[in-house]
């Protein structure tokens, strides 16, 4: 009665907490928070160069966060990323070029005075090289202009005042004229220098009395000071004013980085991405449809194998979904978390995750009740097995997660936040509702022993014959070790045509431009154009050798795009000229163009932080398995993971698909879940060898046992999560066109079909063969050879019956010695005699000791067990 109602109590908790937490976010009206590739929007990465300090990229930040806080721009998210990035998040941008002007601006602002300017057709001008950089503050440069249009070159003497001294900066109008201009206010010690400054050019004449205002590397302006300026006084109001900076907008950006200081360092765009609103809730739609499919395919498939059964994991997988939904929720709400196109991807994938829990669960309870027990003593002793057993698989997959999350960059954080989330509440929801839920149901007679809907009904297989019997009881006999050298033939095989195409001269890997560097733009196209026309287009836009490439939707209503890939074009000029050119080429609004910007640097960064995730997932889970189940299994685990890795990146570099960051993160996921399979395998084996019945069965016997055993709880675990990626894999990206689902799905596909593979055919061989080398094993294994060759030997002396007419009675044989090989032989052959053994052997109540046969004389190291029968007797006796 307790036990009952801490099920009861357990269960409606759970209800309560999943009603309680919907409910406030229906009557608060709150939502996820949606990511730029959800929502479209600006993202940008800025990178500081190796070594420097934290403490300027900490400052870098807050100014590039007072800046799109007075810009008033969206709600951005800005962050560290990684050891020398900053990471701008701002959803909901229209006009992206312009505030990537504004972010991407070092606002190293220096007044220099003008020794002279060159224009085209001027002696010496062909011959004067423009300085890549004013870093160099107390020498003579020659600077350009800050626009393309302006060819004029400026040779300017060393800084007299600098950024530094400005205390304030606003734009105004004139009036008169409606040109704009920036009004600088300086602190006092520059208003001194600036002054002094201003008094010695007012002594010039010509170009010399014109001051050089020099913004992030380039003359924005040259002013010459005011007529009405005395010599050797200068300007002493302690203010100046910037002119010929443009329209409004531009004026008010430079007042705005003026005012907000100088950046510490300078900043690099590493990555530029601007997800138009359109594509990303076409990406959002897609990643919802592949989602929901998967649920239905996974609920359809545990319904038609399970029956009854079935329908608590729809029970369970719709309590999952609602939880984590309102995680997202109130993640986006509190620590303003987004939830990103590799998050849903995330979020699919741990439908099989929480599957898989129930799926182990149901099969250990169906072991004990082929076992002969009660379905409530099934249900108690099944939950505890079934609990060993994901609470190692679950820490692998949640150790994976954490890797990721605390070592990658990118996107592939989200993933992993939502794939460790929902891994922890996979366990927790094990705990609190799939047991207690089970429980309850079995102590109803209706969901116990239904004909429908019965519980025992569905775990019994009753009405199954032939193959369809023996799949759903596991009743297998097949000879995998047996065959495990031709098993590993073809492993060894698939893994060097794998290793082979990743040759660079083979095949090789095709990567994306995260790696390479380059820049794409998206463009939805409002009318029909050709490849040649955008290409002609762009050449004339100063954009040559453009890859362009025009798709159709699968699905109605086929609407057209256009993907441009050209070199890396990180100058915000000409990138809105690129897409000024697309918009009238295409008749699409720029506004609708999606644009993704990488250099090289960050790719490299990309693969460095994979290595490192890899390198430190495959140290700290070689130590977790040894510890957790024992050394040899780890190790056989490690082998099986890099088989996978192997075959996954062969098969990538044979159908040609693009190396990506997402690609990155299903690879990095894989090594979680190639070990799945294998520990639900290896805890098996380890539970199987302690089994007094299992005494005198070699390792190969007992792992075979194991194999076939879980060869359906494998099956069925492995097909709950490929379900649900095929679903990403052929719905989101092939017919849906999500580009990002794809380069996900194609990896993790790949990787967990070949981790049920291996963790079969590959990782417990190889353990078999490691466990036959112990010296226990291996003289087990020499006495049962020693058995088989006697009984050969035997066989080929016998002389047929009808040889002679009367055989001559043989003499008496001397007893031989007993050994320890000669009792485990006999007492094999009494097995395999007897047919069952396990099977028990009636003995007379009352046989004298004199009757009884005399027991064999024991050496050293043998030991005959009484049976527990005798045994209790015997305690009863002594009574």
């Amino acid at each position: 009665m307790k036990a009952t109602r801490r099920f009861v109590t357990s269960v409606v908790l759970v209800f309560l907490v999943v009603a309680g937490l919907l409910g406030t976010i229906l009557v608060t009206g709150m939502k996820p928070k949606l990511g730029l590739d959800l929502q479209g929007g600006l993202s940008v990465v800025l990178t500081a160069p190796n070594g420097t300090p934290s403490d300027k990229i900490n400052e870098a930040v807050n100014i590039l966060r007072n800046r799109i806080d007075r810009a008033g721009v969206g709600e951005p998210a800005i962050s560290r990323e990684g050891r020398n990035n900053i990471l701008i998040e701002i959803p909901g941008v229209k006009d992206s070029a312009a505030l990537l002007k504004l972010v991407g601006q070092t606002a190293e602002l220096q007044f220099r005075p003008v020794i002279s300017q060159l224009n085209p057709g001027d002696p010496g001008y062909a011959t004067a090289t423009v300085a890549a950089s004013a870093d160099a503050k107390d020498q003579q440069l020659t600077l350009g202009g800050p626009s393309s249009t302006d060819k004029t070159k400026y040779v300017v003497g060393p800084v007299a005042v600098d950024g530094s001294g400005v205390s304030g900066a606003s734009a105004v109008v004139d009036p008169n004229t409606g040109a704009w201009s920036v009004s600088l206010d300086f602190k006092s010690d520059a208003a001194k220098a600036w002054t002094q400054f201003t008094g010695k050019l007012a002594c010039n004449t010509g170009a010399t009395r014109e001051i050089a205002i020099v913004l992030d590397n380039v003359v924005q302006s040259a002013p010459a000071v005011a007529q009405d300026v005395a010599c050797n006084t200068g300007i002493t109001s302690g203010s100046t004013s910037i002119t010929g900076v443009g329209d409004q907008t531009a004026a008010k950006n430079l007042s705005l980085v003026l005012a907000t200081g100088a950046l510490p360092v300078k900043l690099t765009q590493s990555t530029v991405q601007s997800v138009s609103p359109t594509l990303g809730k076409a990406s959002l739609r897609a990643g919802l449809i592949a989602g929901v499919l998967g649920l239905i395919l996974v609920m359809l498939y545990v319904a038609i194998y399970y029956r009854s059964l079935g329908l608590q994991t729809w029970i369970g997988l719709l309590t999952f979904s609602a939880l984590i939904y309102a995680l997202v929720v109130l993640l986006g709400q509190s620590i303003g978390w987004n939830l990103t196109l590799a998050g849903i991807a995330g979020l699919i994938v741990s439908i099989g995750i929480t599957t898989d829990s129930y799926i182990v669960f149901f099969e250990r309870v169906k072991e004990e009740v082929h076992a002969g027990k009660t379905l409530r003593s099934s249900i108690d002793r099944g939950f505890k097995s079934a609990l060993r057993t994901l609470l190692t698989a679950d820490s692998v997959t949640f150790i994976a997660a954490l890797i990721l999350f605390l070592l990658t960059v990118g996107s592939v954080k989200g993933f992993a936040l939502t794939l460790g989330m929902a891994t922890a509440l996979d366990v927790a929801l094990f705990l609190a509702l799939t047991y207690p839920l089970a429980a309850l149901l079995a102590r109803s007679k209706v969901f116990s022993q239904g004909r429908f809907i019965g519980m025992r009904g569905a775990l019994e297989g009753t009405g199954s014959h032939g193959l369809l019997r023996k799949i759903f009881r596991s009743e297998f006999d097949i000879d995998f070790i047996g065959r495990r050298r031709r098993w590993l033939g073809i492993s060894a095989v698939a893994v060097a045509i794998s290793v082979a195409a990743l040759i660079p001269g083979i095949r090789g890997l095709r990567y994306g431009i995260d790696f390479r560097g380059g820049s794409i733009f998206k463009v939805p196209l409002s009318k029909n154009v050709t490849v040649p026309t955008l290409t002609t287009a762009l050449q004339q836009a100063g954009v040559p050798n453009a890859q362009v490439q025009i798709f159709t939707d699968s699905l109605p209503p086929h609407a057209k795009s256009a993907t441009i890939q050209t070199e890396s074009i990180t100058n915000p000029d000409l990138q809105a000229k690129v897409l000024d050119t697309l918009s009238k080429t295409t008749g699409t609004p720029a506004t609708q163009v999606s644009v993704d910007v990488v250099g090289s640097k960050w790719g490299s960064q990309i693969t460095s932080k994979a290595i490192e995730g890899l390198i430190v997932f495959l140290i700290v889970v070689v130590i977790y398995m040894a510890l957790r189940l024992e050394a040899k299994m780890s190790g056989a685990g490690i082998i099986a993971l890099l088989h996978d890795l192997a075959i996954t990146a062969g098969i990538y570099a044979i159908v040609g698909f693009e190396v990506t960051p997402a690609t990155v993160v299903a690879v990095l996921t894989i090594l979680g879940y190639s070990l799945y399979d294998t520990v639900v395998v290896f805890d098996k084996i380890k539970e199987n060898v302690v089994l007094p019945s299992n005494a005198r069965k070699s390792y190969r016997q007992i792992a075979n046992d194991a194999m076939n055993q879980t060869l359906m709880r494998s099956i069925n675990t492995s097909l709950s999560t490929l379900l649900p990626v095929g679903s990403l894999l052929f719905v989101g990206s092939f017919l849906l066109g999500a580009d990002t689902l794809r380069d996900l799905a194609l990896a993790l596909f790949v990787g967990i079909a070949s981790g049920t593979y291996s963790s079969i055919f590959v990782a417990t061989p190889l353990l078999s063969i490691m466990k036959e080398k112990e010296p226990r094993y291996a003289a087990l294994a020499a006495a049962k050879a020693r058995l088989a060759a006697g009984e050969a030997k035997a066989d080929a002396k016998a002389v047929p019956a009808d040889a002679v007419a009367k055989p001559k009675p043989k003499p008496p044989a001397r007893a031989k010695p007993v050994t320890p090989e000669g009792v485990e032989e006999a007492l094999d052959a009494r097995i395999d005699e007897d047919g069952d053994e396990e099977e028990t052997v009636k003995t007379p109540a009352a046989t004298s000791a004199a009757a009884r046969p005399a027991r064999p004389v024991g050496t050293a190291g043998t030991r005959v067990q009484p049976r527990k029968t005798n045994r209790s007797k015997r305690k009863k006796g002594r009574r």
